[in-house]
């Protein structure tokens, strides 16, 4: 079951081809994770790590856990917009892989798994940590791919090895981003033998290295004639709204070039529509120039619509719903209740979950958008458009105001989540990488927090919308260097879900900060604003199994894994606590402890004082 004399150098070789292919191809990162089977393929990661120059830049991290490190890789998607490749042994360790690969379906971003895997003559038999890895992740894969590091080195059967791992990469990105999963087999001896009987697989491997690939990814544009009704539908309207939900992060280039990364500031001064921009979507939190300029910009208008009891504005004659569902309430309800015609953009997904759309242009968000401007060239937004955008940025404008003066007034007491994101988001510097939790702080932020006056780039895992893995993606992302600083906004839960994720920080080092703040408010106080919440069940001793409260002293927690901590009860020593840890290299954690039901006391506060306002 052995490789012949000389055949493990052979081996070592295809790996070598096989990583380094996914470099030429676009790959800068990868993650492993400890085992043995994937001898081969770290040994030749590191091989290429270590050349200079040769294949492009690589850069290896090791993570103890494979689910951790599968968010970890993803992260780094998010942040560069290329797939990271993970590299895991056999048996049960793929299975781990599975959370982040859904998230990467569903979020469209590339990854490619390599998960090493027994020989077959091993399948079936009773062979020790061996089970059946072919098409493991089914249709949560772009691709799949079979590789034997044991096959032929002649020059067609390099080349085709090659070609699989450039494939892998094109199809990890294209027609939408994805995982890929290549199951490697591998034999024993796994590591290189002194013995160099190779030098001719060797030399083919290098000229192979040595040859340029450049994997273009196509743009897809809108069809025309759907773009045109598009046109006239935003041209013949007269209280037109763009909604702008969670959109990817962009690539680096593109989050140098400009603050209008997705061209929907320009759309909405060629529409004349108010920009109803969730913090997701990259064009809420602008350079003070670009926010001056962004008079357009309807910042929380979902909350004040709510608060306001949707009374205070006409509902909208036509929305164009630019990127993934929204993730406010308030704006889900204004969307539903107005029942206008939607222009849905997307990024090739069919995003209409409520059934509303009516003319759906699926594709690259940017070039779209850059044709409905060009469209809009010609002609002039609808008189009656004015009135209207003045209207909606009137209220955002006041209840802007309101929560302004709610949070002066608040004393000790009334400490509460909605703050604790205030606050943080308050306190990071331009340029910064935010990174909201997917239960409350996504949502509190959406109310909370209104326009900065400063360019932030905001990260969440809305593909699935769970708690998985939000430390390691977090930590993956900063990890890449192409952030300044980075703040994780995460419930208690949230945070002790991906504890394994926190392994992912000694890796991380003295890289920029990363803030990871934790809003200790006893668990789980979603779902307190879900139907459940009204029931016997749920108000009882039995509501523990959707509240899941819990006793982790997170101080203690911090220090098993190394990290400074603060623990904070009040608006000043959240501040000071913030000022500290941003100041400082590597991950810290903030703790902060809010009182049960004070969100809700806030937002009962805000309700009331925007009704008074109104009728003032």
């Amino acid at each position: 079951m052995g490789l012949r004399p000389g055949a493990a150098e052979v081996q070592f070789q295809r790996a070598r081809l096989l990583v380094g292919a996914l470099v030429q191809a676009g790959v800068r990162h990868v993650v492993t994770s400890p085992g043995s089977r994937s001898t081969p393929l770290v040994l030749a990661a590191l091989d290429l790590a270590a050349s200079s120059g040769r294949t492009g830049g690589l850069e290896l991290r090791s993570v103890l856990d494979e689910r951790a490190a599968a968010f970890y890789a993803l992260g780094q998607a998010r942040a560069t917009g290329l797939p990271s490749a993970l590299i895991c042994t056999s048996g049960s360790a793929p299975g781990h892989y599975l959370p982040a690969i859904l998230e990467a379906k569903e979020a469209g971003l590339p990854l490619i798994v390599l998960t090493a895997d027994r020989p077959v003559e091993l399948l079936d038999c009773g062979a020790q940590q061996t089970t059946d890895q072919t098409k493991l992740f089914g249709s949560a894969v772009s691709d799949f791919a079979e590789i034997d590091l044991g096959g032929r080195t002649d020059r067609l059967s390099l080349r085709a090895l090659r070609r699989t791992a450039v494939q892998a990469v094109f199809r990890s990105r294209w027609p939408r981003g994805g995982a890929v999963h290549l199951n490697v087999r591998a034999r024993k001896p796994l590591e290189r033998q002194e013995a160099g009987e190779c030098g001719t697989v060797t030399a083919a491997v290098d000229e192979l290295l040595a040859e340029p690939v450049d994997v273009g990814r196509p743009r897809v544009a809108p069809d025309a004639d759907v773009l045109s009704r598009a046109v006239q539908l935003c041209r013949r309207s007269e209280r037109g709204l763009i909604v702008a939900g969670p959109l990817t992060l962009p690539p680096p280039v593109a989050r140098e070039a400009g603050a209008d990364v997705f061209g929907l500031g320009e759309l909405a001064r060629r529409t004349g529509f108010p920009l109803l921009a969730e913090a997701t979507s990259q064009s809420r939190f602008l350079e003070g120039s670009a926010a001056g300029e962004a008079s357009c910009l309807a910042d929380c208008l979902g909350a004040a619509w709510v608060a306001n009891d949707g009374n205070a504005l006409p509902v909208p004659d036509l929305i164009l719903q630019v990127g993934a569902q929204p993730v406010s309430s308030g704006t889900q309800r204004l969307l539903e209740t107005c029942g206008a015609p939607q222009v849905v953009v997307s990024d090739g997904t069919w995003t209409d979950p409520a059934g509303l759309g009516s003319v759906f242009l699926p594709g690259d968000v940017g070039t779209t958008v850059a044709s409905l401007c060009s469209g809009l060239k010609s002609s002039s937004p609808a008189a009656a458009v004015e009135p209207w955008r003045r209207e909606v940025l009137t209220l955002c404008g006041r209840f802007q105001e309101t929560v302004a003066n709610l949070v002066a007034e608040s004393g000790p007491g009334d400490f509460h989540d909605g703050e604790v994101t205030r606050q943080t988001v308050a306190a990071m510097p331009s340029g910064a990488l935010l990174m909201l939790g997917n239960s409350l702080p996504v949502r509190l932020v959406e109310t909370w927090v209104g326009r900065l006056g400063r360019r932030l780039w905001v990260a969440s895992q809305r593909g699935l919308g769970g708690i998985d893995g939000l430390v390691a993606g977090f930590l993956g992302s900063l990890s890449t260097g192409e952030f300044p600083a980075g703040v994780l906004v995460v419930g208690d839960v949230s945070l002790l879900h991906d504890l394994d994720g926190l392994t992912a920080a000694t890796e991380y080092g003295d890289d920029s900060a990363a803030v990871i703040v934790v809003i200790d408010n006893g668990g789980g106080r979603i779902f307190e604003r879900l139907p459940i919440a009204s029931t016997e069940a749920f108000q009882g001793p039995e509501g523990r199994h959707w509240l899941t409260p819990h006793r982790v002293d997170f101080s203690g927690l911090a220090q098993a894994f190394g990290l400074p901590c603060a623990r904070v009860d009040t608006t000043q020593a959240l501040q000071r606590e913030l000022a500290a840890a941003m100041g400082r290299r590597g991950v810290s954690l903030v703790v902060a402890r809010t009182a049960r039901g004070a969100l809700a006391q806030g937002e009962e506060a805000l309700s009331r004082a925007m009704a008074s306002s109104s009728g003032s």
